[in-house]
């Protein structure tokens, strides 16, 4: 459907869509909820057809054997595999964990070459599904991926009606299943390159994701001194400016008591290294998953925030207002809670820490630069500093930050092992490092319509750079998960209201000829002030607690 963005009067907005033809026999229900997953992420549309009528298609996605020259000639297409995985290749599609980084499954060696997307040059993969069997390679060809030395993913002719070819069956969507679990590391081939086939096939009419952010977080490091455990914070300041990286302190509030000027004085000269960010409240076991009840978590959320502009006041250092929970539990009343109080993000590993072990609430959790829930807060992905690093090439192509995070103990052997995190992310293309509220704050995407540019956030509050060019913005949002309420959009020129339809939000459109930047803020529908909320009941233990812990961190330099 061909529509105009800029109509005021569109009561349910659908932006402009290419036409895919599926030349298949038939599709399976779980192919048909993958491409209906992807038909939400990508303006395209998937029409099935048994018979090759091309006529007013855009591309052609085959699943079965097909005679290229004849049925292709001239249009972008794909061709995939029709049969099943093998019995006991080690997984379903898309029942992938962090074993699979171990080395037991097969890896798959991408191209190093302009053809694929920068993140995913050279890098190589482990993929449990099995490869079927090509067709023979025409000359010409430009094998995009290898597996056990030999050609698994072929593409032939140019960007604009290039035929590729794999060996991997196009992925499975169960019920209940996200997209996400078929591009992970261990199970990924059977949805990339219908992925490379649909950005080449949009050019520069799809989405564009935002550009590769990255940033440490250690958590529980304060001010009390120039160090914590194993962390010299003189040494890090140093050392991240030599290398090109950023550290957040994931500070606890409940140490807000004390600031050492000097440790004070050190961020506050080298914002570029460190930075500060919130850990919990005080830092009791699983303390922001155990928060059910609307009232307690306010509270406790207020008055982690109130400590927080206690330590901004007695160190002059700003504290990013995101959060990371101790232990990485949070519950949604929390995260609710964190949200109407005026957080911008929670930095965690799961999208949806308090459904962990549930089906995925939607097919697209995990799958966006970040993800809404609660209202509107925002979640990035963490990735711990220990872990296999297969899955971050997979991050950086669908526009997410590369955040790894660790405690002061990971570095009882000195700072290389940031070193060599930061070159790895480094080697995934343009990188830029900061942080976590600029990275928040950058959760955006965006597609330009003419004089027109589409923004779809993924955070309450993004930093919109507006080409040249561009007459009126028009805000998508992805209904957060939980559902918005009622949501206004502010901006230095107003407001707008945002109406959700069918999971998406939309805006009129706003005027911003000649306007370079426009800061975008999805307010909430009960705000709530950290100083008007009651504080909740004396917890002695905590103090006691706390303070144990920080000293068993400091002594265990002297071991």
């Amino acid at each position: 459907m061909t529509i105009d963005p800029t109509d005021p009067n569109l009561d349910n907005f659908d932006e402009p869509r290419k036409r895919v033809s599926v030349i298949a026999a038939r599709l399976t229900p779980d192919h048909e909820r993958t491409l209906a997953a992807l038909e939400r992420v990508f303006p395209v549309r998937f029409a099935l057809s048994q018979t090759p009528n091309l006529d007013g298609v855009d591309g052609v996605l085959v699943l079965g054997p097909v005679s290229f020259q004849s049925t292709l000639a001239g249009l972008p297409g794909l061709v995939l595999p029709c049969h099943e995985p093998q019995p006991g290749s080690g997984a379903h599609n898309g029942v992938a964990n962090a074993s699979v980084s171990s080395g037991a499954a097969p890896r798959v060696v991408l191209a190093d070459g302009p053809e694929l997307a920068r993140p995913l040059r050279g890098r190589t993969i482990p993929e449990h599904t099995p490869a079927g069997a090509l067709p023979t390679i025409p000359a010409g060809a430009t094998v995009l991926a290898q597996s056990e030395n030999r050609p698994v993913w072929w593409q032939t002719g140019e960007a604009g009606a290039a035929l590729g070819v794999s060996a991997y069956p196009l992925a499975d969507l169960r019920d209940g299943e996200a997209l996400r679990e078929q591009l992970r590391a261990g199970c990924f081939m059977g949805l990339l390159p219908l992925i490379h086939f649909l950005g080449q096939l949009l050019g520069a009419d799809g989405w564009k994701l935002p550009s590769p952010r990255a940033s440490f977080i250690v958590d529980d490091p304060n001010l009390h001194w120039r160090s914590y455990g194993f962390l010299d914070y003189p040494e890090l300041v140093a050392h991240a400016t030599r290398h090109g990286y950023h550290v957040g302190f994931a500070t606890v509030p409940l140490d807000s008591w004390r600031a050492d000027r000097k440790a004070a004085s050190l961020l506050a000269q080298n914002t570029s290294a460190l930075s500060l960010l919130v850990h919990g409240n005080d830092h009791v076991a699983e303390e922001l998953g155990r928060l059910r009840d609307d009232a307690r978590a306010q509270a406790t959320i207020a008055q982690a925030l109130r400590r927080i502009a206690a330590l901004e006041r007695r160190s002059g250092v700003s504290v990013d207002r995101v959060i990371t929970p101790p232990h990485g539990a949070c519950s949604e009343t929390a995260l609710r809670a964190m949200y109407r109080l005026g957080l911008e993000a929670i930095a965690v590993s799961p999208p949806y820490p308090w459904r962990q072990g549930l089906p995925a609430s939607t097919p697209l959790a995990a799958w966006h630069p970040a993800e809404l829930v609660a209202g509107g807060l925002s979640v990035l992905p963490r990735y711990h500093l220990n872990e296999a690093r297969d899955e971050l090439a997979l991050r950086a192509l669908l526009g997410q930050p590369l955040i790894l995070y660790g405690h002061h103990e990971d570095f009882a052997q000195g700072l290389d092992v940031l070193a060599q995190a930061a070159s790895e992310i480094d080697d995934l293309g343009d990188v830029q490092w900061g942080p976590l509220s600029w990275i928040a704050r950058g959760s955006y995407a965006t597609r330009r319509l003419g004089d027109v540019l589409l923004v779809r956030m993924h955070a309450p509050q993004i930093a919109v750079e507006v080409p040249a060019g561009v007459r009126s913005l028009r805000v998508l949002v992805p209904e957060p998960h939980g559902g918005a309420a009622g949501h206004r959009l502010t901006h230095a020129g107003g407001f707008a209201d945002i109406a959700f339809d069918d999971g998406l939000g939309t805006s009129q459109p706003l005027p911003v000829d000649g306007v370079r930047r426009i800061d975008l803020t999805l307010a909430a529908d009960r705000p709530l002030l950290a100083d008007e909320v009651p504080a909740p009941g004396i917890r002695p233990w905590s103090p006691i607690r706390r303070a144990l812990a920080e000293g068993r961190d400091r002594l265990q330099t002297l071991r």
